[in-house]
């Protein structure tokens, strides 16, 4: 299935967000945390950009890079893009961190999804269709609508994932991407 429903997490500043590691018995300064970001992008930009034989850049798909890969990826391209597709629904967005969908415990958890933090989801259609249609959470239906048409695709753009397409049970990405699946094997 490929809608959602609303994350419970809240978009704060307060969130948990990782502390920068510390060499040397020193705590890492701020400025070289954003230089190894930046390094690490211009290394991923290098290294997507390192020509097909077409002359048509090659990315590194999401399973294909390692986790420092994955965190830069997050950090510069997926947080920014994401909080821009959320804000545009609701401006409390505007200040997402990394805690908004990966929950606070997201450290610990080395950042896996789906999150069990965010509103978990009925794991089959027809319970999916009788939760959005509760009329006693007629949020639910507006929320989930933004979900399927927004952010399920921009994600599965971002990821270089297909979405999920109900019709066809084709796809690789849908709301179990980000949401835990209630009766649904872990």
């Amino acid at each position: 299935m490929n809608t959602a429903g609303p994350a419970t997490i809240d978009a704060s500043t307060d969130a948990a967000q990782p502390a920068p590691a510390a060499t040397s018995g020193r705590p890492a300064r701020r400025g070289s945390t954003v230089m190894r970001r930046v390094a690490m992008a211009a290394c991923l930009f290098v290294a997507a950009c390192g020509g097909g034989d077409d002359g048509e850049p090659e990315p590194v798909a999401w399973e294909d890079m390692s986790f420092d890969e994955r965190t830069a990826f997050m950090t510069d391209v997926v947080l920014p893009r994401m909080t821009e597709v959320f804000a545009e629904y609701d401006a409390k967005y505007e200040s997402m961190t990394c805690a908004t969908c990966h929950g606070a415990d997201a450290v610990e958890r080395n950042y896996e999804m789906p999150s069990p933090q965010i509103a978990p989801l009925p794991a089959t259609e027809e319970a999916f269709l009788e939760w959005v249609g509760d009329p006693a959470h007629p949020e639910r239906a507006e929320f989930s609508t933004f979900m399927y048409e927004k952010v399920v695709p921009a994600m599965a753009d971002l990821l270089q994932v297909e979405r999920y397409d109900a019709m066809t049970h084709t796809g690789e990405f849908s709301c179990g991407g980000c949401h835990t699946l209630e009766g649904a094997e872990p």
